[in-house]
């Protein structure tokens, strides 16, 4: 198998970061504040700088030396060797083929010996092609892992990005719930000193702002816990992960494909689903290895030969050969190997269901959200649309003076609440679409460009 890189897209993603979007490091490097950072900057940052990318990239360069190495099976074996051996009394000196009494051998205690051995397995049962086909598999399936690592990674990011945005948005609507709330303030104050408000009235604004303000800085709190999140996973300081230089995203319009068509994808693009087919694929290649035992092994060899002494001729000498062997006996080794590959194999067969099973669950629980969060930020964005107005009446109504402060107070508290909750809504969403492209396999840097749209 010729190797190639596994996640094409992670190229593609450090393109955009070197080249289009450079404004992540460059900005982290310069200092500058206005510079802006969007989510492709922030996936192909974390490409770079997380350490469970480079931990899937070191454990597919070692899959590929793995195969690599099986694959030099098929090729002869070349071996040099030579030797200085120092003997207690004289041995013969060079190979003896045939006894001369006229020539006496030539004896020596000093023997120096040296060549080349080639030697090449010619049959083996096939286990050496199913041990090259297991390796391969393995190699495939840590491919696939490097895919799942670099979408894990993607999704954490996003994830993070968008915690960090509904924060800010979160904050901002908190704040303009606060400036409402400061104006009934200096209204019932003037009204006070007029003599035409009740103690009361003043009691109850100050307990709503003193309620915001509580509020707010447990946003605030929460808003400096999400970026500095953002920043390690980015491997960068918080100060380049301020929700100020992150840009906003909205979903592009598109519906979400029909379930059929999603399980269809779901069983050939799920990391999961895939490590374990290839699993369940190297332990029947295993399997298939260990049975070829039961075949006689038949290697060719030869090798050039060199024998001489301390101040002697050199004689050199060829021989070519081929040998076969099998085991006769081995204490049921043999046959408890097979036992075992056979036990992996049903093993990693059930690995394989139950990585199905989970894929299915998964896939069932991220369409429902995906479906829930979409409906459930329409239904939200439309009750923010009427509490609004409910608001407008009601503060038009107390500056007549035919509405009751706790009908505003009310209004102005419901208002914000439904804000806040159109911002969890809105990112839900996204997060939704992003976990079920996850599930597919579908989560790419292309996925992101397609599915998302950049506000400014």
């Amino acid at each position: 198998m010729t190797r190639r890189p596994s996640y094409a897209w992670m190229s593609a993603a450090l393109m955009i970061w070197s080249g289009v979007a450079g404004s992540g490091a460059d900005a982290q490097q310069s200092g500058e504040a206005d510079s802006t950072l969007t989510l492709i900057d922030a996936v192909a940052l974390a490409f770079e700088t997380h350490p469970a990318i480079g931990a899937a990239a070191a454990e597919l360069e070692y899959a590929y030396t793995e195969l690599g190495r099986a694959k030099a099976e098929w090729l002869p074996q070349l071996n040099a060797r030579a030797s200085l051996t120092q003997h207690q009394e004289p041995m013969i000196a060079y190979p003896l083929h045939e006894l001369d009494l006229q020539t006496r051998p030539i004896f020596d205690r000093t023997l120096i010996q040296g060549g080349v051995d080639l030697g090449w397995m010619a049959f083996d049962g096939g286990g050496r092609r199913a041990r090259i086909k297991g390796t391969r598999a393995r190699a495939e399936r840590a491919a696939v892992g490097q895919d799942g690592a670099a979408m894990q990674i993607l999704a954490q990011v996003a994830h993070a990005y968008l915690a960090v945005l509904a924060s800010a948005e979160v904050l901002a609507a908190l704040d303009e719930h606060i400036a409402a709330l400061s104006a009934e303030r200096v209204r019932v104050v003037q009204l006070l000193e007029q003599g035409q408000a009740a103690e009361v009235e003043r009691l109850r604004v100050d307990a709503a702002v003193a309620q915001a303000d509580a509020d707010r800085i447990a946003t605030v709190a929460g808003l400096d816990a999400s970026e500095r999140s953002l920043a390690r996973m980015l491997g960068t300081d918080p100060a380049a992960t301020r929700s100020r230089r992150l840009m906003p995203v909205r979903l592009a319009a598109g519906a979400v494909e029909e379930r059929t068509v999603l399980l269809d994808r779901l069983d050939t693009g799920n990391t999961q689903i895939l490590q374990a087919r290839r699993a369940a694929e190297s332990a029947q290649w295993a399997k298939r290895a260990t049975s070829a035992t039961w075949w006689p092994r038949l290697d060719g060899f030869g090798s050039y030969g060199l024998w001489t002494i301390p101040d002697g001729e050199v004689v050199l000498e060829w021989q070519v050969g081929v040998r076969v062997s099998y085991p006769l006996f081995t204490g049921g080794a043999r046959s408890r190997s097979v036992a075992g590959a056979a036990a992996k194999v049903d093993a990693a067969q059930e690995q394989l269901a139950l990585a199905e099973l989970e894929g299915r669950e998964q896939l069932d629980r991220a369409l429902t959200q995906v479906r829930e969060q979409s409906a459930r930020s329409e239904a939200v964005a439309t009750a923010v649309r009427h509490l609004a107005e409910v608001t407008r009446i009601e503060r038009l109504a107390l500056d007549a003076g035919v509405g009751t402060q706790t009908d505003f107070l009310r209004a102005e508290a419901d208002l914000h609440r439904a804000r806040a909750a159109l911002v969890q809504a809105e990112y839900g969403a996204i997060l939704a679409l992003v976990e079920l492209a996850r599930t597919t396999g579908d989560l790419t840097i292309d996925w992101l460009h397609r599915t998302l749209e950049t506000s400014p």
